[in-house]
């Protein structure tokens, strides 16, 4: 075996262990439905509050003793909008919407789009950066979509389907927060009223329903 023939078959098994990595790394935790189920389950009689912080403004469910935990969304001049589900005041799953990129995710394994375009930027995944591949803004984006009846989507789509995260914007004011699969709704997910309600249930559920 010739030291040039060695060499390339490292190289093809190095490229072929590093495309392997990257096929197993998630945009995110997949969350399972049971977990969610249970979160739902705990959090469902909480009061829906508005809370001023030093972090910002909190719109949200809260404990008894007035503990932000559960759905809700920060308002803040530092991160911009937050939107997802927290536990003990601060998001473990949520769209960390800034001013130029958006982190879609748990607090130490997410993904990061840029606003100003839509394309997924990177990976974190802890300490780690996972670059993506080219053809990936071509597939997977966050995008502003708007509809002919004044509705509004601001998420994550697949194939310019609303498919992951996002939030859909009604055009009576009220709003809400989930997963997407297909353009439609999946599993559970937050509708915020403009009455200050939170109605947390299964949505695919309801939709089949």
């Amino acid at each position: 075996m010739t030291r040039r023939f060695v060499i390339m078959l490292v190289m093809l098994c190095a490229g072929v262990a590093a495309n392997a990595q990257f096929m197993k790394l998630e945009h995110y935790p997949q969350i399972p439905v049971e977990y969610d189920g249970a979160f739902v389950d705990c959090v469902k009689g909480y009061a829906t509050k508005v809370l001023p912080s030093a972090y910002g403004q909190y719109f949200g469910q809260v404990t008894i003793k007035g503990d932000i935990y559960g759905y809700g969304a920060f308002f803040t001049d530092q991160d911009g909008e937050v939107t997802g589900q927290f536990r003990n005041g601060t998001c473990f799953f949520g769209i960390r919407l800034g001013s130029q990129t958006v982190k879609v995710g748990a607090e130490s394994h997410y993904i990061v789009y840029d606003l100003r375009t839509g394309d997924p930027l990177y990976v974190i995944k802890g300490d780690s950066k996972f670059t993506l591949p080219a053809d990936y803004k071509e597939k997977y984006r966050f995008e502003s979509l708007v509809y002919a009846n004044g509705d509004k989507y601001v998420g994550e789509t697949v194939d310019g389907k609303r498919h992951g995260y996002g939030l859909y914007y009604y055009a009576n004011g009220n709003y809400y927060y989930g997963r997407y699969r297909d353009n439609a709704q999946y599993g559970y997910g937050a509708m915020f009223s403009t009455d200050s309600r939170i109605v947390i249930m299964d949505w695919e559920s309801k939709n089949e329903n």
